[in-house]
């Protein structure tokens, strides 16, 4: 089987599932150094047990028995593994078998994986090999999948599967494989700020950290995300609009907006033109309040910073003023983007009714604890 054919790929709204089989051809190499090298040491320690041999005659070789149990392992697990990469419900797993791995299978929330890549690694030969790695967002660099014989193209296929099911934007880390341009330059790259899960409200986490393709229920319907807007204000506040939808492909807006330690959401809708074009709103003379269809909203706020959609590379500059009800029940969102102007209503909505999916399979009575979805 060729290497193109050990990656298999299965994707739909809920999971990405990629599945690798190791390389035969270099586990049966392997195979016959490691029956060699352990044959070898089968005959010593025979040999030890029937003389009844001194402990040292045991202890000298216990370096070469390691080695042989390590070359054994990874023949085995070379002629017969495969490696599933799952990513569902905002958990990217990564799990080998059926011969285990030394350091068990690996499971991250997605939510606080930053950046994929690829490094290069010298071996203590000179032999060349690599490894598929991640940066977190708290600034941990962890080793994915090494020493299985992917090579490095499909390393970088299943680097770019992985960013684009997530919803992460590529951009270059220091010492990855196969950039032809220096990563830092005087100029330093413009990306969406991220913030640590320890940093948000309990109530806050699973909402705040929804990404493209995953899932999620709203006043009990089941829909998957499909857009994400991120507005990054320089007060240092990060709000964002996420655009969700049925099997119907009917659209849902979110909209949740950070004020320092608090979250609060809301669900919108997007105005048309007729029922903007008779207000009377200024661009060059902000006013201080506005009236539709008889209800007067006063400006409560005007942010400036930069807006970041998914799946697009680089910033615009963005503009929003935020027109609230007398009565606090309802607001508008006007913003301004390349020179355009869109306009939401919004009205508030409790976080709590931003669920999992896995939600739907559990009894309520039980309670929820958002830090197992996070």
């Amino acid at each position: 089987m060729s290497d193109s054919e050990n990656l298999q790929v299965y994707e739909n709204v809920d999971e990405l599932y990629i599945k690798y089989k190791w390389p035969r051809i270099a586990g049966i190499a392997i195979g016959f150094f490691a029956a060699f090298w352990n044959g070898f040491l089968l005959v010593w320690y025979g040999a030890a047990f029937a003389g009844g041999a001194p402990l040292l005659f045991f202890l000298f070789p216990i370096i070469h028995l390691a080695v042989g149990i390590f070359m054994a392992h990874q023949a085995l697990s070379m002629l017969f593994n495969h490696t599933e990469i799952t990513v569902s419900q905002g958990q990217l797993s990564i799990e080998h078998s059926p011969i285990p791995a030394f350091k068990g299978n690996k499971y991250y929330p997605t939510a606080e994986i930053d950046q994929f890549y690829i490094k290069q690694k010298t071996g203590s030969k000179g032999k060349k090999y690599y490894e598929f790695r991640c940066k977190m967002i708290d600034g941990k660099d962890i080793k994915l999948i090494s020493n299985n014989g992917m090579s490095v193209e499909k390393m970088k296929e299943l680097e770019d599967q992985l960013e684009r099911y997530i919803g992460i934007t590529d951009h270059p880390v220091k010492g990855e494989y196969g950039r032809t341009t220096p990563v830092f330059t005087s100029e330093k790259t413009l990306l969406p700020r991220r913030q640590r899960k320890a940093d948000l409200p309990e109530t806050a986490r699973f909402a705040y950290s929804l990404r493209p393709n995953q899932r999620a229920i709203l006043n009990n319907e089941n829909l998957y995300v499909r857009h994400l807007t991120q507005f990054d204000w320089k007060d240092g506040n990060i709000d964002k609009l996420i655009q969700l939808t049925d099997e119907l492909e009917r659209e849902r807006l979110i909209y949740l907006k950070q004020n320092r330690g608090i979250i609060s959401a809301a669900t919108e809708r997007e105005m048309n033109v007729i029922e903007t074009q008779n207000i009377d709103f200024d661009i060059q003379k902000i006013p201080n309040k506005i009236t539709i269809n008889g209800k007067i909203y006063v400006l409560h706020q005007l942010m400036e910073g930069q807006s970041f959609l998914s799946n697009i590379e680089g910033p615009a500059h963005a503009k929003v003023w935020i027109y609230q009800s007398l009565d606090e029940h309802s607001y508008i969102r006007i913003t301004e983007s390349e020179r355009l102007l869109k306009w939401h209503e919004g009205t508030p909505l409790p976080l709590r009714e931003i669920l999992p999916a896995a939600y739907r399979t559990m009894d309520r009575t039980d309670g929820y604890d958002q830090e197992d979805f996070v």
